[in-house]
């Protein structure tokens, strides 16, 4: 099994160490200086080996220790006087959700098609080589974080060590699950979007717990660490006995088109904006009178309806229900009146990271490209500024209808916590519903603008452009970074306001003058 391990690790970090060195030639500075010649130089693959050892072992630590330092952070901020039983009690929660979405085994990649299809690595082995390289490594990142965490809670140690073994087993139930589900009904379950959100909504109920003043004791932590280790044990042995995987990931790979997506991520991208033939047939009555631009948006929107509404309409009902939830706490408990007063008063800013979350214009853009844009991009009129713009209009207001519908939820629901909590007065009610209203709609251009003038797809959909990511993940940071910002709702909502049309304006002016040279296939 360590033959295997080893081999499975090369495979994987010399299509890393090649992929680098490909990435680095279409860069311009390099593009004549590496030749074809650097993929046979060891010493070159020597040096970028041992910088991407470096960046995996960094990236690794890194994304562990933040995924802890969140949890840390929110219970410090909502909870600070009960801060160590919110955060194991959130971490006990997050963990339970990790058995359903965070499964390893039966995740496709190009390094596993190159192991186990082409190099016909020993797929059993390979499959046990891989569950103790996931478990161990896992182990140490987890065991780290939580005796740093635990020593700054000031925690006893033997509820740090319940918590790792805790973890380490439910990861066993979870991969058991997944791979027994799987062969009964031949899909990854998380691919099922009604089994999937219901994970996804009773695991936030569970972490909202809290506001309640409710958590699960230390006891019950013990209690449920002792079944999750025999359980484990046997999700562990029935894993080990498990002979068939070649065949398996066979399956998985012609469902996922591995060569042409990195992971099954992708499929569930595609299958995500995939088109319904139910959805093909439009009624006469939605395009009569439509002509140009406005016929073809109105088609698109129409066969694509369920896609873009889909999403939108689920985070209604859940904010709808969050909503429900809150008014029937105060009414019953008036003690969560002043907390809540004082967040919608002085904290209107953490519903800039909320609106970046739930906006739609991400998987809007993806159904865009996906099911029209890279077929279309190939003809040359598609490509002309007067199509582009014509096209650009239709679409952001199709995408703000679309991100309006839980926008509207909110900032209802934010208006009737307000007159429930406070001595409010018209301008506050008016001047919060207009924030959350102005925060969708920037989002809605925001997500279309740097679809169009930075065109990150290839056919696949994958992300080809680092300037892409990049601009995402600063809208993340600062989405992220303005949660710190106290300020009354009427100076934020008024600044807010200001920002958003701001933003726009200069927005649609680039639009209007780049689009046209940016906007085309990578």
């Amino acid at each position: 099994m360590l033959k295997t391990l080893k081999k499975a690790l090369d495979i994987d970090i010399s299509y890393s160490v090649n992929s680098f060195i490909f990435i680095l030639r279409q860069l311009p500075i390099f593009k004549d200086l590496l030749t074809n010649d650097i993929y046979s130089s060891r010493i070159i693959k020597k040096i970028i080996k041992f910088f991407v050892l470096i960046f995996y072992l960094a990236r690794a630590i890194f994304l562990k220790f933040m995924y802890f330092f969140i949890i840390f952070a929110l219970s410090y901020k909502l909870f600070p006087n009960n801060l160590i039983r919110t955060f194991y009690h959130l971490y006990f929660v997050l963990t339970m959700l990790g058995l359903f979405i965070n499964n390893k085994l039966l995740n496709t990649s190009k390094s596993k098609y190159f192991g186990i299809l082409l190099f016909n690595i020993n797929a059993t082995n390979y499959f046990r080589a891989n569950l103790f390289w996931n478990s161990l490594t896992n182990l140490i990142l987890n065991s780290f974080c939580l005796m740093f965490f635990g020593y700054i809670l000031r925690c006893p140690i033997i509820i740090t060590i319940t918590l790792i073994i805790y973890t380490l087993f439910i990861r066993f139930i979870g991969e058991s699950l997944n791979l027994k589900f799987f062969k009964r009904y031949k899909y990854i379950w998380y691919s099922k979007t009604s089994l999937y959100f219901t994970v996804i909504i009773t695991s936030l109920i569970l972490c909202s717990l809290p506001f309640i003043d409710i958590y699960i004791s230390f006891s019950a932590m013990n209690l449920l660490t002792i079944i999750s280790i025999i359980i484990g044990t046997y999700s562990l042995i029935y894993l080990l006995k498990i002979t068939d995987y070649k065949l398996i990931y066979k399956k998985l790979s012609q469902m996922t088109n591995i060569m042409s997506s990195k992971n099954e991520k992708d499929y569930l991208k595609q299958a995500m904006v995939a088109v319904n033939k139910k959805d093909i047939m439009i009624d006469n009555k939605k395009i009569k009178g439509k002509k140009g631009y406005d016929f073809f948006n109105t088609i698109f929107f129409e066969r694509h309806k369920e896609i873009l509404l889909r999403s939108a309409r689920k985070y209604s009902f859940i904010f709808v229900g969050i909503y429900l939830f809150i008014i029937l706490l105060i009414t019953y408990d008036k003690t969560y009146n002043s907390n809540i007063s004082e967040f919608l008063n002085n904290n209107l800013s953490w519903f800039v990271i909320i609106m970046f979350f739930i906006n739609r214009g991400a998987i809007i853009t993806q159904a865009m490209f996906f099911n029209c844009d890279h077929a279309m991009l190939n003809y040359n009129f598609y490509r002309e500024p007067k199509a582009i713009l014509g096209l650009f209009r239709r679409r952001l207001l199709t995408i703000i209808k679309v991100n309006l519908l839980p926008a509207f939820v909110i900032g209802i629901g934010n208006v009737i916590l307000l007159i429930m909590t406070s001595n409010y007065d018209i301008l506050t009610c008016l001047t919060t519903f207009t924030f959350i209203i102005s925060l969708s709609i920037f989002f809605s251009v925001h997500y279309l603008v740097i679809y169009y003038l930075l065109q990150p797809f290839n056919k696949e959909m994958e992300v080809k452009k680092a300037s892409y990511s990049f601009v995402t993940m600063f809208t993340y940071i600062i989405s992220y970074a303005l949660t710190d910002l106290v300020m009354s709702s009427l100076s934020i909502s008024i600044l807010g306001v200001i920002f958003s049309i701001c933003y726009i304006i200069i927005s649609l002016i680039l639009v209007n003058k780049f689009a046209s040279k940016t906007f085309k296939l990578n």
